[in-house]
């Protein structure tokens, strides 16, 4: 697992939910700094502090460094990961909304666009005990199915409902409607068979779709929010998820 952290408190964030994820097992955490502000030693001191952390709560982490340009931060996330083949990369994201970390120029849409494992976006404010019992996973219509199953079926607490959702774009024909449904229903009948209670729904977008999905989620009460997307140079499933606060973001919704 590669641990990709700032000065943010998002970061910090990220830290319990790699604890919560990697606690007691066989993972390996490698907590990346990298550094393009010309500050490399505030950076390695930053990422060893947080590889203490995660040693103080049974996980197998140690740090590292890396440098890059300006901007270049993305790349260099995605260049660690490719190096030390990592299973997932966990990132913090300091948008208001949890959807924030995947607008254009945002380094966590950046780097879901360059690697190929599952991203874990987590957003500041979550607490450690934070809960992954009401999970909606919102799905594109393109990803990998069995890595979607297997990815959501193994972040989501054991006695967490998941709620599959496909939101179709304005003016999809019928013949769209019925492969999105039955997309949807291979994704619920892979859940249950990992032992996770789901159902499944198609939508229609009357908004953008980054914002019906945050109604959606508004409205289920989801602890977790995990979008399943392709990227289009290599025909690769990937996976972002978006930890949040409840109760914090509900009342974020409310204003």
């Amino acid at each position: 697992m590669l641990l990709a952290t700032d000065r943010s408190a998002a970061s910090r964030a990220a830290l319990l939910a790699v604890a919560g994820l990697a606690a007691g097992g066989g993972t390996e955490v490698v907590v990346l700094h990298v550094s393009d502000r010309g500050r490399p030693e505030e950076g390695e001191r930053l990422a060893g502090e947080i590889a203490c952390g995660l040693l103080a709560l049974a996980v197998n982490a140690r740090s590292e460094l890396r440098r890059a340009r300006p901007g270049g931060v993305a790349a260099e996330i995605a260049a660690a990961a490719r190096e030390h083949s990592s299973d997932l990369v966990v990132l913090g994201s300091r948008g208001r909304f949890d959807l924030g970390g995947l607008l254009p120029g945002s380094v966590s849409r950046e780097v879901l666009e360059r690697v190929s494992c599952p991203v874990l976006n987590v957003r500041a404010g979550r607490r450690a005990a934070g809960r992954r019992r009401r999970v909606l996973l919102a799905m594109a219509g393109d990803e990998d199915v069995g890595d979607l199953v297997l990815v959501t079926a193994a972040i989501a607490d054991r006695d967490a409902r998941v709620l599959v959702l496909l939101v179709r774009a304005p003016g999809d024909r019928d013949l769209e409607l019925t492969r999105s449904e039955g997309l949807v229903e291979r994704v619920v009948v892979g859940l249950r068979r990992c032992g996770v209670r789901s159902r499944g729904r198609v939508g229609a977008a009357a908004h953008e779709t980054a914002e019906e999905i945050a109604r959606d989620a508004l409205g289920y009460g989801a602890d977790l929010v995990v979008m399943g997307s392709r990227r289009l140079p290599a025909q690769t499933a990937m996976l972002i998820a978006a930890l949040r606060e409840g109760d914090s973001t509900q009342e974020e919704g409310r204003r």
